[in-house]
């Protein structure tokens, strides 16, 4: 053997000896499943001088816009990450997101264009970076939520995200999202104002979808139920497709929205932080909308706007994500089974909550409110509105005020019946038949006390 070839095998050694110490290189996975020898070495040569040129093809995406507001961009997440070598892997990962290779990689899925990882960031670091584009993103509904990540002496790190849908599929269901959306966004009046708008859309959302609770109970994230995809298109989606699809419909119209992961009912659970008018408040679109159709007229806006301390009655709102703790795992990617938020805004405003707003307050039990009522009625009359809400105080008991309202005692009507009865009796506004008395009391997940919707039916 002459000393060249010695050399050359010396050097093929040093070489796959170098390549074998890299976590997660191509050459490991081709020698532990049993690859021939030519694969090897063709992992081999991706390990030290890169990949194969990766042949992606541009997203070439645009969102509708609603004349006369001007689109936000919120990105909250990427706000919160402290460290500069984070915000330029999350750069990264956001182009890398827009283009994806034409071809199935060995899951059957596509992958998305690498993106380049600084060697100082690590596996826990690289995990928080992937879930902060995600949550800046929701328009993004073909980035799935697993990743590989892999390195080479010639690229570095680099991270793989993966759409189960090819270039042609996402452009093609891009425009029925298109679509889908234009119709809500065409219901804001003109010169609305931020509240009306988000008035607007919270309640085409809650018209529209359905909750898919057979998705929720699969718990297959990869489900278009779980994007805005599902909520917007298929009409159907769990708390994930309704929360994006708030958060980029509100960007859309120039309102600062974000969304907020923690627990509810014992499972995860998905809404969304918003400011109007300066200040922040919860909204639970997801909780808004009713797994039962005969609810649904009456509870929909219990989360419209509510404060932290209103939504910790059967909420749990996740730890910031600099609290993160995970689990390594021999794919070398980190997972977490906890729910973590990117900053989040205390909410304490209660201006814009929906019942500080439109429900009739009472405070007793007499013919003033009673008279307090009757005026509610003649206006709902007027507009023809179908509901009206009636809050009591505190202050008043809440047996009482149940009976006060609903129960006939002999010769003494409800107030409810007295106040349909005078109300019947004005001129100039339509007359109502009757009114129907809902309670909002759902047990241990109320969050309201003494709170009452009354259905007007009109003649």
């Amino acid at each position: 053997m002459d000393g060249r070839t010695k050399m050359r095998i010396i050097a093929v050694a040093v070489c796959l000896s170098a390549a074998l110490t890299l976590s997660g290189c191509a050459t490991s996975e081709a020698i532990s499943s049993g690859k021939s020898f030519g694969e090897i070495m063709h992992a081999l040569r991706c390990d030290l001088f890169g990949s194969d040129e990766q042949n992606c093809t541009p997203l070439q995406l645009t969102l509708p816009i609603r004349e006369g507001f001007k689109p936000v961009e919120s990105k909250s997440a990427y706000a919160s990450l402290k460290d500069e070598t984070m915000r330029e892997a999350y750069r990264d990962i956001e182009s890398s997101i827009y283009q994806i290779s034409p071809d199935r990689a060995e899951n059957g899925c596509f992958e998305l264009k690498y993106a380049r990882l600084k060697s100082s960031l690590k596996f826990d670091e690289i995990y928080i970076v992937k879930e902060a584009v995600l949550a800046d993103h929701p328009e993004a509904f073909w980035v799935m939520g697993s990743y590989t990540v892999k390195n080479n002496f010639h690229d570095g790190n680099y991270l793989i995200l993966y759409s189960k849908y090819s270039a042609e599929e996402i452009m093609a269901m891009f425009d029925e999202l298109n679509n889908a959306i234009i119709p809500i966004l065409s219901r804001i009046p003109d010169n609305a104002d931020e509240l009306t708008r988000e008035t607007v859309v919270h309640d085409a959302l809650v018209d529209e979808i359905a909750y898919d609770i057979e998705a929720a109970e699969a718990d297959d994230s990869s489900h278009y139920a779980f994007n805005i995809y599902g909520a917007l298109v298929k009409k159907k989606a769990v708390c994930t497709g309704y929360s994006g699809a708030m958060k980029m419909l509100m960007n859309l119209v120039g309102i600062e929205c974000r969304t907020a992961v923690g627990m509810s009912k014992n499972s995860g659970h998905m809404w969304n932080q918003i400011k109007i008018d300066g200040d922040w408040y919860n909204l639970d679109v997801t909780w808004d909308d009713s797994a039962t159709e005969s609810d649904i007229l009456y509870s929909r806006y219990n989360y419209f706007n509510i404060t932290d301390e209103r939504l910790a009655i059967n909420h749990r709102t996740g730890a910031d994500y600099s609290e993160m703790t995970c689990e390594y795992t021999e794919d070398d990617v980190y997972v977490t089974t906890e729910l973590y938020n990117f900053d989040l805004e205390k909410c304490t405003a209660t201006r814009y909550n929906y019942y500080e707003m439109y429900a009739l307050h009472l405070s007793a039990l007499n013919d003033n409110a009673v008279d307090l009522i009757t005026q509610k009625f003649i206006s709902a009359a007027r507009e023809r509105k179908e509901l009206i809400y009636i809050i009591f105080d505190d202050s008043v008991n809440g047996d009482e005020a149940k009976t006060w309202m609903a129960k006939n005692n002999g010769t003494t009507y409800s107030a409810l019946g007295r106040s349909l009865s005078a109300s019947n009796q004005t001129d100039n506004t339509p007359k109502i038949r009757s009114c129907n008395l809902v309670p909002l009391s759902t047990g241990e997940d109320n969050i309201w006390n003494n709170l009452y919707a009354v259905r007007l039916v009109y003649a």
